[in-house]
């Protein structure tokens, strides 16, 4: 084993319905040979087997509401399978049907789409899959709620007179009956629900590549997603094989070293020939697969990380000094690589610091959210999804003396 290992490589495909994001998704899971993660079947899916459960589809009239409705998405359990455009999507252990395509499964997966609990138990279900592979992931809020440190944000978009016809010639293939004027009329009223909705709205994130497919072949679409995935590439952090490759955590390790460290070290480097290198302890949480930290909205990190955002974060877990033979130490720590990424998304800048609070003074919580929000306007704060990630420990052996 070699470290640093690459973390999941995660590129999200966002964009609302008919233009091309399935299709696309597909060819490039397939030409980088990762997984393809299409978010709307899962939304779909659960809303199916909802509609079974309750009883047709007046259910979206009186949907459950907590553990009872906790309890139902519970039933759906996801994973996948293969890889490319030989990837399956998995509804407990069966792969999902046809019947999620219909126009009928897209409308209700749209209303349930609206409901905080059903859309915070798929964002976790995707970041579950997410924190096993590499994906491809295709869906409305992949690169800003689900996914918001994935390495390469596409956002496709199309106008709907255009969507509507591909959709038409979808459906004549899978031999159903539909109207093109109603396409559009559905089109637009979905686009409308999707760009309106109170919670994680259609729109693109602030660092993603906009590509309008309304005027553009399939193939020379597909080009601009390769050249955005290739110039991502060419900043990923290099390979570094560690020397002792007996002491290599694995990634569930280094992951949960990190979930559970205490504070770490930010190494970040400054620009010039007279500059020097520059670290510092860090308070941080683990959410969504990435480390977040706050900071004041200016001084030395600040400008540091505007000029250079390419870091490093360690954590040191456990540490012991003994003697076994000869003086040595007991330890396992934690390095992982990436870009410290500014926060934009209030709501994600309120989640982060949230969870700060949550994980140094649990015995608080209930003062965090208003002294949050009075912060909120002056206080920065920084994602860093792992690019590369390493993982090293030397346990003690039984016997052993401590100094």
């Amino acid at each position: 084993m070699s470290a640093p290992f690459s973390a999941p490589f995660i590129i999200t495909i966002d964009g609302p319905a008919g233009v091309g994001k399935s299709t696309l998704a597909r060819r490039l899971a397939e030409a980088l040979g990762v997984a393809y993660l299409d978010t709307g079947a899962m939304f779909r899916t659960l809303a199916l087997h909802m509609a079974q459960r309750l009883g047709g589809a007046h259910f979206l009239e009186a949907l459950p509401q907590g553990p009872a409705l906790q309890s139902l998405l519970e039933e759906c359990l996801f994973a996948l399978q293969g890889a490319g455009a030989q990837t399956t999507l998995l509804c407990n252990g069966e792969p999902v049907g046809d019947a999620i395509r219909s126009e009928e499964a897209g409308m209700m997966a749209s209303r349930i789409a609206k409901n905080p609990q059903v859309r915070d138990f798929l964002k976790q279900a995707q970041q579950g899959l997410g924190l096993r592979f590499s994906l491809v992931a295709e869906g409305r809020d992949m690169g800003t709620v689900v996914f918001p440190g994935a390495l390469c944000k596409i956002f496709l978009d199309a106008v709907p007179e255009v969507r509507a016809e591909r959709r038409f010639k979808q459906l004549q293939e899978l031999g159903e009956a539909a109207a093109l004027e109603s396409l559009i009329r559905q089109i637009r009223e979905r686009d409308h629900e999707d760009r309106n909705r109170p919670i994680a709205p259609l729109r693109p994130a602030v660092d993603a590549h906009i590509i309008d497919s309304s005027h553009h072949s399939i193939d020379q679409v597909f080009e601009a997603i390769m050249e955005a995935a290739r110039q991502t590439g060419r900043d990923a952090p290099p390979s570094c094989p560690m020397r002792r490759k007996d002491r290599a955590l694995s990634h569930e390790e280094s992951q949960v070293l990190l979930e559970r460290g205490k504070y770490g070290v930010l190494a970040l480097a400054e620009a010039g020939p007279e500059a020097w290198p520059y670290g510092l302890p860090l308070s941080y949480v683990l959410m969504d697969g990435a480390v977040y930290f706050h900071s004041a909205l200016e001084g030395r990190k600040v400008r540091v990380l505007a000029e250079n955002p390419r870091v490093c974060f360690t954590v040191v877990g456990d540490a012991e000094a003994f003697y076994e033979r000869n003086f040595t130490t007991s330890y396992e720590s934690v390095m992982l690589f990436g870009h410290a990424v500014l926060v934009e998304d209030a709501e994600e800048k309120y989640r982060a610091l949230f969870r700060l609070a949550e994980k140094y003074l649990p015995e608080h919580r209930d003062k965090a959210e208003g002294d949050i929000r009075q912060s909120l306007a002056r206080t920065a704060v920084y994602r860093i999804f792992p690019e590369a990630v390493t993982g090293k420990a030397k346990r003690r052996k039984k016997g052993a003396k401590a100094l």
